[in-house]
């Protein structure tokens, strides 16, 4: 008996390890094929058989992107997400702080409706046509903070529920303590309880970034300026009307990866604390 169960633990250990790199290889294999297709010549990129290494690494697509301002769409997009998280994370932690530490008349009612909202971060689209036509009506179409307003908006609901999760594991007991001590509301809230739920301020900020930096039908319908583009605005416009430039593409989307990924690398242990805090009691 303890032989069978060795042997089924080996097993499902190989399979789990089959399933693994299974696993691995479908997330990783198209992001290191369009790094090895940025770093290959222009007549390289369509050889057939396709080569994952092509015979000499060259950085003429990042040359080309740069020179076309790439980097510029770059800082717009940095610049736009930065705005976001700031807005966002101000009107998202007061208003988790309300939801959480109030009673307020109707409030299961709104934080259900916030609750309901969240889809709205990924379906924005839905609602792109309205706002469209009520931001035109204020005359706030291409301009710098159209974009940011927007951004924040379209994952507040996400940011307000992450919070709002993280404020329900601190103790109202550290609140009461405070108050003893001669403490305001706002004095518990600013000194208390956000730093206490860093973790969650963490988790809220990373979903705000990645739904800026990731948009691209809404920048590309607020703004028609060329000088406040986004970066997916302009890694698009290299899947052109009579061909994809496949070098530049792929050159474009490897330099749109780096600030996600070492966001992850080094914000990532903070996501999983913040996303469950207030999950166990």
């Amino acid at each position: 008996m303890n032989r069978r169960k060795q042997i089924k633990l080996i097993l499902k250990s190989i399979a789990d390890c089959i399933i693994g790199l299974v696993c691995i290889v479908l997330c990783l294999g198209p992001i290191l094929w369009s790094i090895s297709t940025s770093l290959k010549k222009s007549n390289e990129v369509l050889t057939y058989p396709p080569t994952l290494i092509g015979s000499e690494i060259v950085l003429d697509q990042y040359r080309d992107i740069t020179a076309a301002g790439f980097l510029g769409f770059m800082k717009n997009s940095s610049l736009y997400a930065l705005a976001a998280i700031v807005l966002g994370l101000v009107l998202g932690s007061v208003a988790a702080y309300g939801f959480d530490r109030f009673k307020i008349k109707g409030g299961k009612i709104l934080f259900f409706l916030v609750v309901a909202s969240i889809p709205m971060s990924i379906g924005s689209s839905s609602v792109l046509i309205p706002t469209y036509l009520y931001l035109s009506d204020l005359n706030l179409i291409n301009t710098w903070y159209v974009l940011p307003i927007l951004y924040a908006v379209y994952n507040l609901p996400m940011s307000i529920w992450i919070l709002k999760g993280s404020y329900e594991a601190i103790p109202r007991s550290i609140d009461d303590a405070a108050r003893i001590d001669g403490c305001s509301n706002f004095v518990v809230f600013w000194r208390v309880v956000l730093p206490l739920a860093k973790p969650g301020i963490i988790s809220a900020a990373m979903f705000l970034f990645i739904g800026a930096w990731n948009d691209y039908l809404t920048g590309s319908v607020m703004v028609t300026s060329t000088s406040l583009r986004t970066i997916q605005f302009s890694i698009y416009s290299y899947l052109g009307f009579f061909g994809r430039e496949w070098g530049k593409l792929t050159a474009a989307a490897s330099l749109a990866l780096i600030p996600v990924i070492l966001l992850f690398v080094v914000l990532g242990r903070h996501l999983i604390s913040g996303l469950t805090k207030g999950s166990v009691k």
